[in-house]
């Protein structure tokens, strides 16, 4: 007597096995492995749903079984060279911060430079008075001007504190 097979499932596990085999070569590229893992997971349901069928029908199992171990073997794969493709970027990241903080660090210690040798420009208002100090002015001529306004009895109350020593 003849055994009636029947081949249920056969075609998913076909496509199962290419979309496996694609996403297996696709995973080792980085950047572009992020479609192996949409790949990988096709392959994977189609293995699944081939391998549903095949046993509801008593069929051949092995191309449903290859789909699917292609596709999670490639799935993991994919995962992990994106995990080091972004573990390699994070560590770039950390350059860009340096030089940032460099740059905002120089930018500071201009800053402090400028205001230690008396190069700005100070303007108080009261109404209508208006003193303003320029950048061409020394410190001690600064600190004049401000207790002479403070001293006019326009009831301001000026507190004056410089530091000479750049902040150190």
């Amino acid at each position: 007597m003849e055994e009636n097979t029947r081949n249920s499932g056969q075609g998913l596990g076909v496509a199962a096995l290419i979309m496996g085999i694609i996403s297996f070569v696709v995973a080792f590229i980085p950047c572009v492995g992020l479609l192996a893992m949409f790949t990988a997971i096709i392959a994977i349901v189609l293995g699944a749903i081939g391998l549903s069928q095949a046993s509801r029908d008593n069929s051949p199992k092995g191309l449903m079984f290859g789909g699917l171990i292609v596709g999670v073997i490639a799935l993991f794969i994919s995962i992990a060279v994106q995990i080091v493709v972004v573990a390699g970027l994070s560590s770039r990241a950390g350059f860009i911060e340096e030089k940032i903080e460099e740059i905002v660090d120089e930018i500071g210690e201009g800053i402090k430079d400028e205001f230690k040798d008396g190069n700005f420009n100070i303007t108080i208002e009261d109404g209508d008075d208006k003193v303003e100090i320029k950048s061409s002015i020394r410190k001690n001529e600064m600190i004049d001007k401000l207790e002479e306004l403070e001293d006019d009895g326009n009831n301001v109350e000026i507190t004056i504190k410089i530091d000479t020593s750049g902040g150190e």
